[in-house]
């Protein structure tokens, strides 16, 4: 990944095979092993779509340190995602009214890919919608942990916002003397007490959440059949508890989806560190494992099981 400030650096710059000319409207690239050039028009306005073209055409990545505030929009959006992924965002965002005006919203920011979808829907409603709120990026970090959070602060920062790095001893919390067997729910748990209490001091009113449609409908069965009950994951609640509103904005957006926008943007995406992820004893593994096996019968089994659950939103 090539990475810049503005279009002009890219000027007498040799990457692999090309040699990049930058002019007053134009692009010369200039393959001198292949022997051919490739001009491409450009205008200030559309950095970002002369980015992705120069990929298509290379397969060279090029990314922006700092976007200008008009091409912000163009960035999040990319192209082909309408059906897939802003329209259901939209959906949810109405249906169950998520951001008002005077919103002061933390958003959780794991650094995995449901997060960072997260963080662009929200700057993209902040972008399209006549609703006046903040958003407060808030990453909750293991001291244990050693992922190196430069490339995430820095894309944080691409948007004009700052990352808050909170660390905590969560690891010896979740995973000490008590030594949980199945320890995601009392982590999970932990994360969100501090969430909690961050937000309570910064006066924040609502806590947004990467959780997505999957993730829904994989919490229900588990709660049927390992718990007895039917508990859902809902879209959005108020907490009495902590006086705060829960918002799950990617609520009705697959995971696949998720995923390949992320691939397309090529999103930051911190390493999984987490052993129980992954563990052959997770139950949320067996039951995701479930579900991809019965889509491959019924594809909108997804879309079918959360239609079936919604009167408990």
């Amino acid at each position: 990944m090539i990475k810049i400030n503005n279009i002009k650096e890219l000027n007498s710059m040799k990457i692999d095979n090309y040699y990049f000319e930058v002019l007053e409207n134009t692009i010369k690239i200039s393959n001198k092993k292949e022997k051919y050039e490739i001009n491409i028009n450009y205008r200030n306005d559309n950095i970002i779509s002369t980015l992705e073209t120069i990929k298509k055409l290379t397969e060279i990545k090029i990314s922006l340190d700092k976007f200008q505030e008009r091409e912000i929009l163009s960035y999040i959006e990319s192209k082909g995602f309408n059906k897939t992924l802003w329209n259901s965002i939209g959906k949810a965002m109405h249906k169950f009214n998520m951001i008002e005006s005077g919103d002061k919203i933390a958003v959780g920011i794991s650094g995995g890919k449901d997060s960072l979808v997260l963080f662009n829907s929200l700057i993209r409603i902040k972008k399209i919608a006549n609703i006046d709120f903040e958003i407060v990026p808030i990453h909750i970090h293991m001291k244990e942990d050693t992922s190196d959070l430069t490339e995430l602060k820095k894309y944080i920062e691409k948007f004009g916002y700052n990352l808050q790095v909170i660390e905590t001893n969560l690891k010896n919390l979740v995973v000490g003397e008590t030594k949980e067997k199945n320890p995601c729910f009392l982590c999970g748990r932990i994360r969100r007490g501090i969430l909690y209490t961050t937000m309570k001091n910064q006066n924040l009113n609502k806590l947004a959440l990467g959780h997505h449609k999957d993730d829904i409908v994989e919490t229900f069965l588990l709660n049927i059949i390992y718990q007895g009950n039917r508990n859902i994951m809902k879209p959005s609640y108020f907490s009495e508890e902590h006086q705060v509103q829960i918002i799950r904005p990617l609520a009705f957006v697959e995971e696949k989806n998720i995923i390949s926008y992320s691939k397309k943007l090529s999103l930051p995406i911190l390493e999984e560190k987490c052993p129980y992820e992954s563990s052959a004893d997770s139950k949320r593994l067996k039951i995701k494992n479930i579900i991809k096996d019965i889509s491959l019968e019924n594809p909108d089994v997804r879309s079918i099981i959360l239609n079936s659950i919604e009167d408990l939103f």
